[in-house]
């Protein structure tokens, strides 16, 4: 009884908002929750806005394709426009030397373009929902109606790994990661499950609100998923492989030399008298790794040339293992690349180079380059560099004192696939070297931070993280940020971490629920075109019997 007079408490307060502000409002919620983790809990329920507009007029088919799309253009435009705001935060864009009034215009662009581009992509979960939502097995089990949503919108975030375009920063679950063991499923099923997760237990509200002759029912659904994900993270969290076998001390070194200053004529000197300081302190501290983040000095790191020699003699000086962002020339193939190198004690440079797999667009490459620099050669000029890199294609292990070293540079800690690579490659522990200057102090420098530490759960691994200027920390496999350095400070930080060979169920099974789910909307939509098939035929035969009747 109570549940019902919550339920119906709930339906009257939001049936006296404007229904078509019920769209923007969740997703301008569910955002928050993404930027602000700290009430990353009250993401559970925050779509129920938007669910309560689409559903009952799903249920009645009061939608056409193209009204769907328009209702899904509207919630993800109002998401995304919350989700990348920071880009304000980059102004004046003094690491281009751009005017402001230019400033103001390429931010504007790429807030709203972004924001655009993948809306564009997004919204079509509202159609495609709606389409499958008219198949037999939905009509006759509506009940599944809030689990179909969740697939779809789960696969959708997914497929934004897929193309440049995709950019998968918004991804559900990076608002779990301050509430315990929430997150911790993605150690099992992936982040990905995570997002089916809430996205269900949302749906399923939801449609209690909308039945409430089926209360009890959907909330015992309701209790089910969000129990199902808390067990699952309950078991990752108490799997995560802690504290287990023989510890080393690393350090992760924050210079605070950021984009804005790297290229100036003395950056270099300062630079190098910034990052010996804090390696003698990380030496002192006992660290035998010490990782700088990426491009600390932004030139080209060879045996025999000056960067070279000044990072193997810091090495051999100081008895340490330096792992260290630089760019590659691959002189033999022809290509420049933004790598990650090994100088080890001895004072010599590993023969292998990570080399970065996702590069930045418009900041490492510019996609469609000629069409770009013909309509906006502004958009074209964002980056520092005069030509675009080369992306690197494996993992490159590396060997260290401390076993196996996997590599991710900044970009690539956002796409799952990639650290899955580096654990199955024999990678103990990853080094994760970025410039997250570009973020200044903005929520884009805290968010990135969170997908690094999504990536050591799902993983089982710790990750050393050192950023330019913030924020650089040893992340443990439950996901715990240690000695954490904040924004526009220079530091190090300092821990101990376990290398292990210990795989979480994720690093086996991958996306495989994601697969599931797709092989699964795969068969509605191969019904469904049995169905116009059917009808087709049964018109046509229809029609034939008339004529020849006549």
């Amino acid at each position: 009884m109570q549940k019902t007079q919550l339920f119906t408490k709930l339906r009257a307060f939001f049936k006296r908002l404007p229904p078509i502000l019920l769209l923007p409002l969740g997703g301008v919620l569910t955002a928050l929750c993404l930027v602000l983790p700290e009430v990353g809990f009250l993401e559970w329920l925050t779509m129920l806005p938007m669910l309560l507009y689409l559903l009952p007029r799903v249920e009645r088919e009061q939608l056409t394709l193209r009204q769907a799309y328009g209702r899904g253009f509207l919630y993800f435009y109002s998401f995304y426009l919350v989700i990348w705001h920071w880009f304000i935060d980059l102004y004046p864009m003094e690491f281009i030397g751009v005017s402001k009034p230019v400033a103001v215009g390429l931010i504007a662009f790429c807030w709203l373009g972004l924001s655009l581009v993948q809306t564009v992509f997004s919204a079509l979960v509202f159609p495609v929902f709606l389409m499958l939502s008219r198949t037999r097995l939905l009509r006759a089990r509506p009940l599944l109606l809030p689990f179909l949503f969740a697939s779809v919108y789960t696969v959708s975030e997914w497929s934004q790994t897929l193309t440049w375009a995709g950019v998968p920063w918004a991804r559900l679950a990076l608002g779990q990661t301050s509430c315990g063991i929430l997150p911790h499923s993605a150690a099992l099923f992936g982040s990905y499950f995570v997002t089916f997760a809430i996205v269900a237990v949302n749906a399923l509200a939801a449609y209690a609100i909308l039945h409430l002759d089926r209360v009890k029912l959907l909330s015992l659904l309701c209790a089910a998923v969000f129990s199902v994900n808390l067990v699952a993270g309950l078991i990752g969290y108490l799997t995560a492989p802690v504290e287990r076998g023989a510890g080393v001390v690393v350090a992760a070194v924050q210079g605070n030399v950021g984009s804005t200053n790297k290229w100036e004529s003395d950056s270099g000197a300062k630079s190098k008298e910034i990052y010996e300081r804090y390696t003698a302190e990380a030496a002192a501290a006992g660290a035998e790794i010490v990782v700088f983040p990426e491009t600390f000095i932004p030139y080209s790191i060879d045996e025999g040339n000056s960067l070279g020699r000044y990072v193997t003699e810091l090495a051999q000086k100081y008895n340490v293992t330096i792992r260290c962002g630089a760019f590659h020339n691959d002189w033999d193939n022809d290509k420049y690349y933004n790598g990650l190198f090994t100088a080890y004690p001895d004072g010599t440079l590993s023969e292998t180079v990570y080399a970065k797999r996702r590069l930045v667009p418009f900041g490492e490459f510019v996609p469609m380059r000629p069409v770009v620099e013909f309509l906006i050669p502004a958009l074209a000029d964002i980056g520092m560099l005069d030509s675009d890199l080369d992306a690197g294609t494996d993992s490159a292990i590396v060997s260290t004192a401390a076993g196996p070293a996997g590599s991710l540079i900044c970009f690539d800690s956002i796409y799952e696939t990639l650290t899955l690579d580096a654990v199955r490659d024999g990678a103990t522990y990853i080094c994760l070297s970025t410039n997250d200057s570009w973020f200044m102090d903005s929520a884009g420098i805290y968010m990135h931070h969170r997908q690094g530490r999504l990536r050591a759960i799902e993983s089982g691994r710790y990750i050393i993280r050192s950023a330019d200027t913030g924020i650089s920390a040893i992340i443990t496999p439950r996901g715990e940020s240690l000695d954490e350095q904040g924004a526009l400070v220079e530091g190090v930080s300092i821990a101990t971490v376990y290398p292990s060979g210990a795989r979480t169920l994720y690093s086996y099974i991958g996306n495989t629920f994601v697969y599931l789910l797709i092989a699964a909307e795969l068969a509605l939509a191969a019904d469904l075109l049995l169905q116009y098939l059917k009808t087709r035929r049964e018109k046509k035969a229809a029609a034939e019997s008339e004529n020849a009747d006549f």
